[in-house]
């Protein structure tokens, strides 16, 4: 048996899967605006809508730098 002891096997992802993104965007949109947060309901929208957008185009991942 290997002793994988120290090892840190987690692989951080340099794509944002653009469907998942504007789905959990859009929750967000409408919980700052069921909650009067007018200033994060802007902000999350405009990146839903973006990512929106890039799913439309049929673009599916979009690289995170």
């Amino acid at each position: 048996m290997i002793n994988m002891t120290g090892r840190n096997w987690e692989v951080e992802h340099k794509l944002v899967d653009c469907a998942m993104e504007h789905k959990k965007l859009h929750n967000l949109y409408l919980d700052a605006d069921f909650e009067d947060r007018h200033d994060d309901a802007l902000f999350y929208k405009s990146k839903a809508e973006h990512f929106k957008s890039l799913v439309d185009k049929g673009i599916e991942y979009e690289p995170k730098f």
